[in-house]
């Protein structure tokens, strides 16, 4: 019977923490995670401090878990209504609200204490920033209010290469800006191809997604329009100075495939399509920024 206890109690502390670990969407910090790596390097030049770097990403990743905490905890009504959605921790009450908050709350404590005390406080600042954005104006506000939430409340989501741009330096500049354009542009694209696929999930949370809102063929045309914009912001560093040939050629081919997807998306709306151009947006991203990166140090070593 002890034996039997000691599993069960095992059990429940393993559930308990795959369950406040889910709540942090890790997966999408992750991504997150490598842009700020990307702008870190970027204004690293050669010279690597990785302390820094190490304060840097647990910092960032904290606030950015609490800000996807915080979101579960503000969804967990329209959640429940998700076949996606229903089964996360606070909405099938697997994690209390009062867990959740306090949980967001630590998570934000210790990534911005550790940024201000250990970076600066403009990292700091703006990291608490992105996360009131995400978990408040966006979870809270424009979610429910407007078709075009994603396109207003991408910016949060677009902050992550300023903040390991402006850990090394502590200010910001013209080209970490352009970064964040890039993400804002890339978002909508991104977001809009799985609202496509998961339309009806958002119907019944009465989440007024474009899809929702101006119907599936309308919403592929956007994310195509939105792409060719993207077109246009992802080649702004090389007519700077900052990115070479390296970076333009290759941002010129995922460029074009992305643009590809979103007009086939477009031109013939199915679920398919708007998977096969969500997967590929994640991709996008992950190669723009090692395009940046790759074509960063190619320049430094060879000049």
């Amino acid at each position: 019977m002890e034996k039997i206890s000691m599993l069960e109690r095992s059990y429940r502390y393993s559930s308990t923490i795959k369950d406040y670990f889910a709540m942090t969407k890790f997966n999408v910090v992750l991504v997150m995670l490598f842009t700020v790596l990307v702008g870190f390097l970027l204004a690293s030049s050669l010279d690597i401090q990785f302390l820094k770097l190490v304060y840097t990403l647990l910092g960032v990743a904290g606030c950015a878990m609490s800000g996807a905490v915080l979101n579960h905890l503000v969804d967990r009504y329209r959640d429940t209504k998700m076949e996606r959605t229903k089964r996360r921790p606070v909405a099938s009450g697997k994690v209390s609200s009062e867990s959740a908050f306090i949980f967001s709350m630590l998570l934000l404590t210790g990534g911005a204490s550790l940024l201000y005390f250990q970076l600066n406080p403009l990292t700091a600042a703006l990291s608490v920033a992105s996360m009131f954005a995400y978990g408040i104006i966006y979870s809270v506000w424009l979610k429910p209010a407007t078709p075009q939430n994603i396109t207003v409340g991408g910016l949060a989501g677009a902050m992550p290469p300023l903040l390991g741009y402006t850990a090394v330096t502590g200010q910001v500049g013209p080209e970490a800006l352009l970064w964040v354009l890039i993400i804002f542009t890339w978002t909508p694209p991104h977001f809009w191809a799985l609202a496509i696929y998961k339309k009806d999930d958002y119907e019944k949370a009465g989440v007024p997604m474009m899809p929702v809102t101006h119907g599936i063929e309308f919403t592929a045309f956007q994310a195509w329009l939105y792409c060719l914009l993207l077109c246009v912001v992802s080649i702004a560093p090389v007519l700077l100075g900052s990115q070479g040939l390296i970076y333009l050629v290759m941002v010129t081919y995922i460029n074009a495939k992305f643009t590809w997807l979103t007009y086939s998306m477009w031109c013939k709306p199915s679920d398919a399509n708007a998977r096969k151009t969500f997967r590929y947006s994640i991709v996008y991203i992950m190669w723009l920024f090692a395009a940046l990166l790759l074509d960063h140090y190619v320049r430094l070593i060879a000049f």
